[in-house]
């Protein structure tokens, strides 16, 4: 039965992200987005940019799905206008002249608003624009109508999604932030595990150091999700639940510094070709076991790690006695934890 369980199961950390009610609040909302679409006579037309509008703003957060639903519309509408307008001007002869010249030209509009990045969004409209032209009564290709189809497609799977988020997020709402951060104590403890392999056996130092590198991205979305709940106005968050969600950043913080340390010795060893003393190797277990005790959802007390007496100047052992005060810390504010 539990190896049924473990084939079929999500992984611990999946469930922490609520994977299962993502799962079914997808199928619920592209359920309504389809009915929904079929029901208006011009959304029927474009039933692909309404089940996408809904499936890529589907978020965790409502002001994250907000901010996306916003940045597609804006990102739609400029490779509609760009690429719209060059059909247009080009007496709607769609050739591979006119769809080269619409992707290059919609590509450099959206770098010269953002140089880091270009919006599938934006890209996904430009070719839209050439290959689904949509005619009027007269049987004539029309800009005007195959802008319109595409906007109001998405924007009907923009509000859907928007509405779902909101109505799903009443449901786990209040326990997100302490998912969150246990998601995160988990790779917290992965990363701690693979430094003193790495620093046991130096061969593994790279793999390990790759690891630790996922870990920060983890740790930074998790940083982001609370920084934004923290700003949510659509569900409304009593003072205590405020100090709560602020504590855990500061809990996630901790845990950012301490990987930080981790990641540092293994720099040092793989670099400076110094060796850690088993002391410290002791310690850093010592603190993947007080980790492994604590839980987020299921909290029960928790005693601090016990001093010892540390002398060594090495860079190594003050990168662990750091750990070892940022451990401390999240301790502190798990006991305080209501």
């Amino acid at each position: 039965m539990k190896s049924l369980e473990r084939i079929l199961g999500l992984k611990r950390e999946a469930v922490l992200l609520d994977s299962w009610l993502y799962i079914f609040k997808a199928m619920c909302a592209i359920s309504v987005g389809f009915i929904l679409g079929r029901t208006f006579a011009i959304t029927r037309l474009d039933m692909i940019s309404v089940l996408l509008g809904v499936m890529y703003n589907l978020e965790p957060i409502n002001v994250s799905g907000l901010k996306g639903g916003i940045n597609q519309l804006l990102a739609s509408t400029l490779g509609a206008i760009i690429t719209g307008f060059l059909v247009y001007i080009m007496n709607y002869q769609i050739s591979f002249i006119t769809i080269a010249l619409g992707i290059g030209l919609t590509m450099y509009v959206a770098l010269k608003i953002d140089y880091r990045m270009v919006s599938p969004v934006t890209i996904f409209t430009s070719i839209y624009m050439t290959q689904l032209l949509q005619t009027n009564a007269l049987g004539q290709p029309s800009v005007f109508l195959t802008f319109r189809l595409r906007i109001l497609a998405l924007g009907l799977g923009v509000l859907i999604a928007m509405i779902f988020n909101l109505l799903f997020s009443l449901l786990y709402y209040r326990k997100i932030g302490h998912k969150r951060v246990e998601f995160v104590k988990i790779q917290s403890i992965n990363a701690i595990k693979h430094t003193i392999k790495g620093l046991q056996d130096t061969s593994l130092i790279q793999s390990s150091e790759f690891v630790l590198a996922s870990v920060f991205n983890d740790v930074d979305m998790v940083k982001a999700n609370i920084e934004t709940m923290m700003k949510e106005k659509f569900i409304p968050f009593n003072l205590k639940q405020k100090e709560q969600l602020s504590d855990l950043l500061k809990v996630v913080m901790h845990i950012k510094n301490m990987t930080h340390c981790a990641y540092d010795n293994l720099f040092i060893a793989h670099n400076l070709k110094e060796v850690i003393e088993e002391s410290d190797l002791q310690k850093m277990n010592e603190i993947v076991n007080k980790l492994e005790e604590i839980d987020f959802l299921n909290k029960k007390e928790s005693k601090l790690i016990s001093d010892s007496l540390n002398t060594s100047t090495t860079r190594m052992s003050q990168n662990v006695k750091l750990m070892i005060q940022e451990c401390q810390s999240i301790l502190t504010i798990y006991n305080q934890l209501n």
